[in-house]
Formats: structure tokens, sequence, C-alpha cells
């Protein structure tokens, strides 16, 4: 009897880790949809891209849609692309809102104190991409702004093309149980 009360309660706790992992999987994915849809010219031009991973979704904005080359000041449209990204995180219930600023090397530019430069510059790209969020509604209770300058690299740093990949800001996105 009791190994079957065991076997009870494991085969529960499986249930409703799969309801729960449902539930949130059903919440990302309409928040994906919706964002895919109010942003679909901005994701059209490659200035934007969703990516879903595992347990959260990535919104990742290229730097040419948000700041001029070595400026943290947000450019007017994407001001407005980033309230409508606001809107939708305000709607939705989230457990979690990452804004992560990130930057790039220029192979053999190695002067001193640059290191310091992109890490100060990446954190002032997240901070103000957080404030617009922020002021279009985003719950700030959940969010944390983070910044890597140039040591998360999801492009190769040998390039011009790489480079400008790399610069870029990501909004990560966790849904809260059910």
């Amino acid at each position: 009897m009791e190994r079957f009360v065991r076997w009870g309660s494991a085969l529960f706790g499986i249930i409703l880790f799969v309801g729960c992992t449902n539930g949130m999987d059903q919440q990302l994915t309409q928040v994906q949809r919706e964002l895919e849809k109010s942003l679909h010219t901005n994701i059209a031009h490659g200035d934007l891209s969703i990516r879903r991973a595992g347990d959260h979704l990535t919104i990742v904005i290229t730097e040419r849609v948000l700041f001029a080359v070595g400026s943290y000041e947000i450019k007017p449209d994407g001001i407005d692309m980033l309230r409508r990204v606001g809107i939708f995180l305000k709607a939705a219930s989230l457990k979690e809102i990452r804004v992560a600023g990130h930057g790039d090397r220029v192979p053999g530019a190695d002067r001193p104190g640059m290191y310091y430069e992109m890490v100060t510059l990446s954190k002032a790209r997240a901070i103000q991409t957080g404030q617009v969020l922020n002021e279009s509604g985003m719950r700030s209770q959940n969010a944390t702004i983070e910044w890597y300058g140039d040591i998360r690299p999801i492009a190769s740093n040998d390039t011009e093309e790489g480079r400008q990949t790399n610069r870029r800001v990501e909004i990560l996105v966790y849904a809260a149980p059910p």
C-alpha cells in the first residue's frame, strides 16, 4: 500500500509539472505570436527577431534600429518599437524580464580602457531600453538589467557584418506559472 502512495504522489507531481509547463508554453507562444503580428515590419527588415528557447522567449533587437554607432541614446523609431514591445509585456502575465546589452570587439584594436568602454556602453544601452519599456507599462519589479560588453557574441567579430550582429539588445521573457 505504501508503495502505491509513493507512486501516486510521484505521478501527481509529474502531472502537475507537465500541466504548468504546458500552460507556460501556451503563454509564451501567445506572447510570441502577438509580438510577431505587431512587429512584422521590423522582423521583415531584419531589425528584430524573436526566438523560443526552452522556458523563455528571446527578443533580439539590432543596434541599427535602436542606436547610432557608439551611442546609447535611442532613436525615435527605436522608441516607437520598444513602446509596442512594452505594451505586450505589460499585458502578459510574466515571471521575469531581462534586458541585456551586448557589444562587439574589433580584432586588433585593443587599447587601454576599450573593454570598459564597451561594457559601459552595453550597460547604458540596456538601461535606456529598460526605461522605455518601463514607461510603456512593463512591470519593473519583474525586470532586471544586464550588460555583457563583448563577452557573449552570437557572430564572429572578424567581419563588420558579424560585429553589427553582436551589437544588440536582448529582451528575455519568462512566463509565470499558471
